[in-house]
């Protein structure tokens, strides 16, 4: 096969890379508020967006692009963010022809096409309905292009493409204006150290200001329009260290993480580091005549890598006018497909070492991309679809009647409810949204009763959606109004977040069957005059503390018990509950909420439903599937074995870190103790125990006033899994820490455990191997202390 062949094998290769990456769980997670805010945009109409974004602070090419691109796409997770995935895919051959143009070296190319395939960075925000990455594309166009210009290209197309492609980054984020120093300073250095003589030279900068001014046409109508409505405010709490914008910088390009940057600061120091190197050693290798060209290139990559980070830093210092952000990762991703094309290019420099030598470049490049492929599942992982408020409005869409209102207090989550609420299949008979406050916030008792008063005098029922009411209503004044004035006949709680519906006279809440039909439609007799006529079940995917809510629609001709089952493909049953049917009117349902929590120690499988009547029918349906739970612990791995019980739960055995061994352990005056207790349910546990761990002597501690030197209780897992919630029969670890205290007088102690009643504090029965029962203790070990 031909080398050309190869090449073009391998960067075909590569693309199918990046694109299988940008869409791999691309719908598998809930639109955040700023993408909220782009959905709310794509509703307008093509004026209203443009006046929209015209007073905020992104201009309006992203915009106008998802305006159309909603009208043919639909509103899913996955459509909404396609078109952000085809504006990454495209930057891939855009960097290559970059690097290519650059460097002259299709290898350097092919490089840069692949780390920028493998970016983490770049592949998160390839999978978010926001404008940076079309940002990123419309950049390395303009410095494509720039080169071109550098080169002394002067066609028609070189010149529109330069025009078109820096007006579209100047038209997607207002920080693109750091176009213009990086490529004045590049036709600046291409001028000067070329080979062109006085008079050619001036020729050359007068063409290149007369090309820039081709980009104004573009941009002053637009600037005109914006300016005027442009506002004013900050979000900024403290100033940003210039430092920290460059570590951030440097740990996102490298491995695409924002969170504990100083963490990863060696591994990004690394890659810096074999940049520098590289570019010294291109510099030293390149022949005389290759210099100059050389020269410009590099800067006009260094200088795309530098400057955004200080321009990012500059406006996020405090000023008194537009916008003032504080420092996001988002913002640094437009140059950063400049970083790659100078890290390839770098890597070509170790590489034509001599041969003894030329080691290090694949050792750096086998490094570069391990780190870059180590981090995507860490990306990967963290999506998956969450039930915020889908099944909120579900219940909503199908309760709804002709004349309901709908009040939300949800402060600026209001675009993420809207998305969710107003997508299809929403009827177009659900209730129309009134926000409150009408009023600036916060709601009082005043406005509360001239706005819902307003509203009750319209409307026969009244929907409350309170969403983190806190921000605009923290004392509650919109529920008090409508409990004081109506009835509520429907409450559901979703957290912090709640839905009511209240009417004026006395109803109860049922379903119409004309109305919108359940998410699923089943139609299954459960016997005794008693039918399942459907579900909804949102979403599929749960994880450890998630609610499952699962929307039953039932009928009944006379009351009807029935029990729900959370029950796994190997038959484990994760919970279960009862619930009472009503009887119901002819033409009606009654809605039925089950809500199961996902424990820390479910077990990860596929799961069904099961609801059974008293004689005997069960219907089976619906899938789910629980991921990423914890692994109950391997019981023969554990260090030290017991036979005790505290209550219904069995301590397995215990493992003690932080002490030399021996018999007894060791420990010294100011030593941290980490101490691991294996339990299991043997049975139901009703209530909530609270787990003890103590230190125990004989000498007095004047802190404690007794003999307890060091301790720590708590509710298991840091209270994520209370005893009531223990998975009958399933292993689970907790570890504690023990601090002893620097002024522990040596001797022998006793490190004790067992469980009190968390509302009580009586202790649990404990019996077996080092129980004490007239104490509640179980003796663990004997530990000792030594100066």
């Amino acid at each position: 096969m031909k080398s050309r062949q190869r090449q073009r094998y391998l960067l075909g290769v590569i693309l199918l890379i990046a694109f299988a990456l940008r869409l791999t769980r691309l719908g598998a997670q809930n639109i955040w508020w700023d993408e909220g805010l782009s959905v709310v945009a794509s509703r307008m109409s093509f004026t209203g967006a443009t006046l929209w974004t015209a007073a905020d602070v992104h201009p309006p090419l992203y915009f106008w692009l998802l305006w159309l691109w909603a009208r043919v796409s639909g509103e899913t997770e996955f459509a909404l963010r396609f078109i952000t995935v085809l504006e990454a895919f495209l930057t891939v051959p855009t960097i290559y022809a970059l690097a290519r143009r650059l460097s002259r070296s299709t290898a350097v190319g092919i490089g840069a096409a692949g780390l920028l395939a493998l970016s983490r960075f770049h592949i998160w925000w390839s999978q978010e309905m926001r404008m940076y990455v079309l940002a990123g594309l419309c950049a390395t166009l303009s410095l494509y292009f720039t080169a071109r210009l550098a080169d002394g290209e002067t066609t028609r197309r070189t010149i529109g493409g330069w025009i078109l492609a820096t007006a579209g980054a100047m038209l997607t984020v207002y920080s693109s204006i750091v176009l213009v120093p990086i490529e004045n300073l590049t036709l600046l250095l291409a001028g000067w150290r070329g080979t062109r003589c006085g008079a050619e030279r001036w020729r050359f900068w007068g063409r290149w200001i007369a090309i820039q001014a081709g980009v104004l046409p573009f941009v002053i109508p637009w600037m005109t329009l914006a300016l005027p409505r442009m506002r004013s405010w900050s979000v900024v709490k403290e100033p940003t260290s210039l430092g920290f914008v460059l570590e951030l910088n440097a740990v996102l390009v490298t491995l695409g993480i924002s969170t504990d940057v100083g963490r990863y600061r060696l591994p990004a120091l690394l890659v810096v580091g074999a940049l520098v190197g590289g570019v010294v050693l291109l510099r030293r290798r390149t022949s005389p005549a290759g210099h100059a060209r050389q020269l410009w290139a590099l800067a006009l990559l260094g200088s795309s890598v530098l400057l955004m980070p200080l321009i990012i830093w500059a406006l996020s210092q405090p000023r008194a006018f537009f916008y003032n952000p504080r420092v996001e990762a988002r913002y640094l991703l437009p140059l950063a497909p400049a970083f790659y094309v100078l890290l390839a290019w770098s890597l070509r420099g170790w590489l034509k070492l001599s041969s003894k030598l030329r080691y290090l470049g694949w050792l750096f490049c086998a490094g570069i991309v391990g780190l870059m492929v180590w981090s995507l599942p860490q990306h990967f992982s963290s999506r998956y679809l969450r039930d915020n408020d889908l099944t909120l409005s579900r219940i909503i869409w199908t309760h709804a009647q002709p004349g309901d209102a709908l009040a939300l207090v949800s402060g600026d989550r209001y675009p993420i409810f809207t998305l969710s609420y107003d997508r299809a299949p929403a009827p177009e008979t659900r209730p129309p949204i009134t926000r409150l406050p009408q009023s600036p916030p916060p709601l009082t008792e005043t406005t509360a009763a001239i706005e819902l008063g307003a509203l009750a005098a319209e409307h026969p029922r009244i929907w409350l959606v309170q969403l983190e009411r806190n921000l605009e209503d923290p004392e509650g004044q919109a529920e008090a109004w409508l409990l004081a004035h109506t009835r509520r006949i429907l409450h559901v709680e979703f957290g912090y977040n709640a839905l009511s519906l209240f009417s004026a006279v006395d109803e109860e809440p049922l379903v119409p069957l004309w109305n919108t039909p359940p998410q699923t439609l089943l139609a299954q007799d459960l016997g005794e005059r008693g039918a399942l006529l459907g579900y909804d079940l949102p979403t599929t995917e749960f994880r450890q503390l998630d609610d499952v809510r699962l929307g039953l629609y039932l009928q009944a001709e006379e009351p009807l018990t029935l029990t729900v089952t959370l029950r796994g493909e190997d038959g484990t049953i994760a919970d279960n509950t009862t619930i009472l049917v009503a009887p119901t009117p002819e033409g009606k349902a009654r809605y039925h909420q089950v809500r199961f929590t996902i424990q820390p120690y479910t077990p990860a499988q596929p799961y069904s439903f099961e609801v059974s009547a008293p004689n005997g029918v069960t219907a089976r349906f619906g899938q789910l599937r629980v991921t990423h739970t914890l692994k109950p612990p391997v019981l023969a791995r554990i260090r030290h074995r017991l036979d005790a019980t505290a209550g219904e739960a069995t301590l397995l055995g215990y493992a003690l870190r932080g002490a030399r061994a021996g018999n007894p352990p060791v420990a010294h005056p100011g030593a941290t103790l980490e101490l691991t207790l294996y339990w299991q349910a043997q049975a139901p546990i009703s209530q909530s125990y609270t787990v003890f761990t103590h230190l125990l002597g004989t000498a007095y501690n004047p802190v404690t006033q007794g003999p307890l030197w060091a301790q720590d209780d708590q509710i298991p897992l840091e209270g994520a899994y209370p005893t009531q919630n223990w998975l009958i029969g399933v292993p689970l670890q907790d570890t504690y820490t023990l601090s002893v205290p620097p002024e522990t007088p040596p001797g022998d102690y006793q490190i004790l455990t067992g469980m009190y009643q968390t509302d009580t504090a009586v202790r649990v029965a404990v019996a077996g191997a080092g129980a004490d029962s007239l104490t509640g203790n179980i003796l663990l070990t004997l530990i000792h202390i030594e100066p």
